[in-house]
């Protein structure tokens, strides 16, 4: 019978310490890649939120005044109405501003459009698809709401019925419009920044959107976009400084600066807006800041918990700067948006 001998302690003690070495870098590279893809999925998602929210506002800007009727459409005095934190000084939060847009359902049985044709005899009132009145009346139809008409013609609805599908509406001769011609519903939207859990759903902040002061139902301010921090907004406009041209619009944007040519200095983003001829109406274009925050810190690499990187102080607009925040990564997107329907 052969002798059989089995490993030494000296033996197992090596095995044992080369086995934890492998498994203690094994696990280090587990928990590192795993912090890396944390890091990365929220740098991605911030991006993603900030891109979100800037294409959602940026839409309602170049909307904004369209078929305006010259008259007060919920909160909304002007298509647009800024809404500077602290008018004439440094901000300390974010901005806000208020949107005449349209409203409108294209698709469905309950689309909002015209059941048959009008005539240039005039029409004291209109028929839509059926169930389109119902719709429209959850989004906010009531009577003197403002309605538009295939984007053309802007009338009152002086009566909104309690069943059917006729609005009553005054549309003079010789205007007419053909079958299944879009409505649209005007609204007075409001975006602004949050900073509450129990509308944001979370701690971060979020970029709410609805109906300018209505807090229940469908048409409320909601959140739409979390982890927005900060809303910060200039504008450009033509025909709001008295000693050029007048005051009169010209389809140049006003010097602001006194520097040669357009530039961002021609911006303004503390002004109130409420004293002519600086009144919304001349606001031609709209410079929007946006900033998203991480919802969380990024974790240390190692085996560590501690958050590794923040953010610097970061200049929002000329009257706005974020303190350093050191745990909590954000990125900044700016764009100038033209204001299309203004000043019409």
């Amino acid at each position: 019978m052969r002798l059989e001998q089995g490993m030494t302690l000296v033996e197992m003690m090596v095995a044992i310490v080369i086995t934890v070495i492998i498994s203690a870098a094994a696990f280090t590279i587990l928990t590192n890649t795993s912090k890396a893809l944390r890091a990365n999925e929220q740098t991605v998602d911030t991006q993603q939120n900030v891109r979100i929210a800037m294409e959602l506002l940026s839409r309602d800007i170049k909307m904004a005044g369209f078929g305006a009727p010259g008259a007060t459409v919920g909160n909304c005095t002007y298509s647009i109405m800024p809404n500077d934190q602290a008018a004439g000084a440094a901000d300390t939060g974010s901005d806000s501003v208020q949107l005449l847009v349209p409203k409108t359902n294209r698709t469905g049985t309950n689309r909002w459009t015209l059941a048959s044709a009008t005539t240039a005899n005039g029409a004291a009132n209109i028929t839509l698809q059926a169930g389109a009145v119902a719709d429209m009346t959850s989004s906010g139809l009531v009577n003197n709401s403002y309605i538009s008409i295939n984007g053309a013609y802007t009338a009152k609805v002086t009566s909104v019925p309690a069943s059917g599908d006729t609005l009553t509406v005054a549309v003079p001769a010789p205007i007419w419009f053909p079958a299944d011609a879009p409505v649209y519903l005007l609204q007075c939207i409001r975006y602004q920044v949050v900073a509450n859990p129990a509308i944001c759903l979370s701690n971060a902040p979020c970029l709410t959107r609805g109906v300018a002061g209505v807090t229940t139902g469908p048409n409320a301010e909601a959140p739409i976009v979390e982890g927005i921090e900060e809303l910060q907004l200039a504008y450009a406009c033509d025909g709001c400084v008295a000693a050029i041209n007048g005051g009169n619009p010209d389809r140049i944007i006003d010097n602001q600066g006194g520097g040669a040519g357009f530039d961002q200095a021609d911006f303004l983003s503390t002004n109130a807006w409420t004293t002519a001829p600086m009144t919304p109406d001349k606001i031609q274009l709209v410079q929007v800041s946006l900033v998203a925050s991480q919802p969380k810190g990024d974790i240390g690499m190692g085996e560590g918990v501690t958050s590794a990187i923040g953010s610097g102080a970061m200049v929002v607009s000329p009257d706005r700067t974020l303190a350093a925040d050191p745990t909590h990564r954000r990125r900044l997107l700016t764009k100038t948006v033209e204001t299309r329907n203004l000043g019409f």
